[in-house]
């Protein structure tokens, strides 16, 4: 199940920020959960998140530069870190690549397009999600052209208790958000992918399990803070069943 958040004209205050005169910053969120079921004691189910975000400028311009995201998963998700191998975000970035990280530790992968002032344009961006351990996750990320970019961001994931159960910390390293001396680079689209299951004591587990489905939603929040720029946060639901 997918939902989708547009900025449209019931939408504008929300998802517009004024960046220049005239100006505003369109974005559009698709959010997949696969199965949109909950676990039980029983029977688990493991989850497959996929976001897509795009941002524009109406003017043409470039959107602001990202230095963090974070993301607030609703009541009930875990992160089963501890449960599947692991690779260690320092082994990661001292050999810029996930090449060597344990057999069955990736659980995810993504892409990302983006620009930077002069017209440069990038679009070879990829991701390769690995687990982290119980509260980790590195997202390695690598382009080769017309910028060199391989940084591991590590993702740090903080077990909640109200209104959300599961907080994704996502800072964006500095040598993402200015590879280059004056070059600040904008991200114009976002794919990603998450999710990973194996047999855990004969058992089916996921890296990615809600045990809860309250009144046929889950409730998420996104917040995107931006060097220049205000921070923009939404609310996010997705309709489940419960297992």
């Amino acid at each position: 199940m997918k939902t989708t958040i547009l900025a449209a004209t019931t939408v504008v205050a929300a998802l517009a920020v004024p960046a220049a005169a005239q100006a505003e910053l369109v974005r559009e969120f698709t959010i997949t959960a696969t199965p949109a079921k909950s676990s039980t004691a029983k029977k688990k189910h493991p989850i497959t998140l996929k976001a897509d975000v795009s941002q524009r400028d109406t003017t043409g311009a470039l959107p602001p530069t990202l230095k963090r995201a974070t993301l607030f998963l609703p009541p009930g998700a875990t992160w089963n870190g501890d449960l599947f191998p692991k690779c260690a975000g320092s082994d990661i970035s001292a050999a810029k690549s996930t090449a060597d990280c344990p057999e069955g530790s990736i659980v995810g992968s993504g892409s990302v397009a983006g620009g930077a002032p002069g017209g440069i344009v990038q679009d070879d961006v990829t991701i390769v999600a690995a687990n982290g351990g119980k509260d980790r996750l590195n997202l390695f990320v690598e382009g080769t052209s017309p910028l060199r970019l391989q940084s591991n961001v590590e993702v740090k994931l903080t077990k909640l208790s109200g209104k959300f159960g599961l907080r994704a910390d996502i800072p964006v390293p500095e040598s993402l958000q200015e590879p280059a001396p004056g070059v600040p680079v904008s991200i114009t689209s976002l794919k990603i992918s998450i999710g990973k299951s194996a047999k855990v004591k004969g058992v089916k587990r996921g890296i990615i399990e809600v045990t809860r489905c309250t009144g046929g939603k889950w409730f998420g929040q996104g917040t995107l803070e931006y060097r220049d720029s205000p921070s923009f946060s939404a609310d996010q639901t997705i309709p489940c069943k419960k297992g």
